[in-house]
């Protein structure tokens, strides 16, 4: 069995104080609601919202622009027909509805729309609205990418939806017409620029193309069970009862060993030096791991006399 191998399995008592938190373990709280998504007690959905993206179509702006730079048209009648490209009834028109029959059910019907009303329109509530960013901190975020890799500052560049044919070659043909291009090349009147480094422009964001700093969703979390938390509280007060059990000065190594960065300082802060002082740690961190491993022992058996 190896040296260091056989140390450490002798010390498994101290690797539980050191990785014991030094309070009592906390619940998990949330601020989700736990309300039954199909609960129709008006008490307990009274204050829950959902809040949803309404799109009103044409917007406003577009309405205004319309307003101001598009040209009229009246009917024969002299009523407004078109403005721009928005079109409006002149009182015979019909779109198509819904409203509620005697029995309660929905049904579609055509409705005449009013004179002077704007035609197709649309008012959809669309999908759910979330945390949108904030132009700041994304201009924050890209100047602190560029400053810690060094390189240009960020832009956007959008893509196009039409970026011209592919024109496919082989490797050989490649090699041809470069070739063939050196050829017909005055090397010495060519201007070599070497262009400083830069950052993926695909994406407003810059921390998007770092993948390690994304947040993806997992199999695992959700609240403590109340079964682990008192688990936790009993090796809790277990752990108490038995540092309160040992001797000072054992205490007093363990402390030190959770701190110290090898065993010669451990036996240099008990004034051992030279070589002795490794061998000298080494004996003092077994001697207070074994007591702590029956500091341990007495608390599990005076809370469970039963327990062998």
């Amino acid at each position: 069995m190896a040296r260091h191998a056989s140390l450490a399995e002798q010390l498994s008592a101290f690797r539980r104080y050191v990785t014991t938190p030094d309070h009592d373990p906390e619940p998990i709280s949330t601020n989700w609601t736990v309300t039954p998504a199909n609960d129709n007690n008006p008490e307990e959905v009274a204050e829950l919202r959902h809040e949803r993206k309404r799109i009103v179509t044409p917007s406003v702006a577009e309405i205004m622009r319309h307003v101001k730079e598009g040209d009229v048209e009246r009917n024969d009648a002299g009523q407004i027909v078109r403005i721009g490209k928005l079109r409006f009834s002149d009182g015979k028109q019909t779109e198509k509805a819904y409203r509620l029959t005697i029995d309660g059910k929905i049904e579609q019907y055509d409705a005449r729309m009013p004179t002077g009303a704007m035609l197709g329109t649309r008012d959809k509530v669309d999908t759910a609205l979330g945390g949108a960013e904030n132009p700041q901190e994304v201009t924050e975020s890209n100047i602190y990418f560029a400053e810690m890799l060094d390189t240009r500052q960020h832009k956007y560049v959008t893509g196009k939806k039409f970026r011209g044919e592919r024109v496919k070659t082989t490797r050989e043909e490649t090699k041809r017409e470069l070739a063939e291009a050196y050829s017909n090349t005055d090397m010495t009147k060519v201007t070599f620029i070497h262009y400083p480094d830069g950052l993926p422009c695909g994406s407003a964001k810059v921390a998007d193309s770092f993948l390690g700093m994304q947040k993806t969703t997992c199999s695992g979390g959700g609240s403590t069970m109340w079964q682990d938390i008192v688990s936790e509280r009993e090796e809790r007060k277990e752990w108490l009862d038995a540092v309160g059990n040992m001797a000072n000065d054992h205490l007093e190594i363990l402390t030190m060993s959770a701190k110290a960065s090898s065993l010669k300082q451990i036996g240099i802060a008990r004034g051992y030096k030279g070589q002795y002082a490794i061998e000298a740690g080494r004996r003092l961190l077994v001697a207070a791991n074994d007591n702590f491993q029956q500091a341990m022992e007495l608390a599990n058996y005076a809370k469970d006399p039963k327990t062998t």
